[in-house]
């Protein structure tokens, strides 16, 4: 847009030399003038508008990531409320049983270990990579609750 008011303005100054003397000249010179300050004003007008989008979608794009951030956490500290109770029975549990849950408890933990460090991800991450953490998390989540249910069927047995 800056290149274009400075092709105006030399155009007008070319025009302006061709066009002769007296009021001519002057009434081409004014009128170069009033057309180069608008299209500046129009240049500010839109950077202004395009900031102040950009401010508005980053805004957006924070409130969203931090629900979603809240929103996992919540569901991890659910699973991790399961996988404590169960831990509790795992320590209970004798003979045969205890074997079996131990292992599946083995993979609860590693399960967990997943998720923390997914959610360490998702942390610093803006846009495509927020995006990929998020579903990471949401896997590993999954995954663990997953285990938990499987650990929580090696108790019952």
């Amino acid at each position: 847009m800056r290149n274009y008011v400075r092709v105006l303005l030399l155009a007008v100054a070319v025009s302006t030399a061709s066009v002769g003397c007296g009021n001519k000249a002057a009434e081409a010179q004014k009128e170069a003038d009033q057309k180069a300050a608008e299209a500046v004003k129009a240049q500010k007008e839109a950077d202004d508008k395009a900031a102040a989008e950009k401010k508005e979608a980053e805004a957006k794009a924070m409130k969203e990531s931090t629900a979603a951030k809240a929103k996992l956490q919540k569901e991890f500290d659910a699973a991790g409320r399961k996988i404590t109770y169960l831990k509790e029975k795992v320590a209970k549990a004798t003979g045969p049983a205890k074997k079996n849950a131990d292992a599946a408890a083995t993979e609860v933990e590693t399960r967990s270990a997943a998720v923390k460090a997914s959610m360490a991800k998702l942390e610093g991450a803006t846009g495509i990579a927020f995006d990929t953490a998020k579903t990471q998390v949401e896997a590993d989540t999954a995954a663990l609750n997953k285990a938990g249910d499987a650990l929580e069927a090696t108790l019952k047995k």
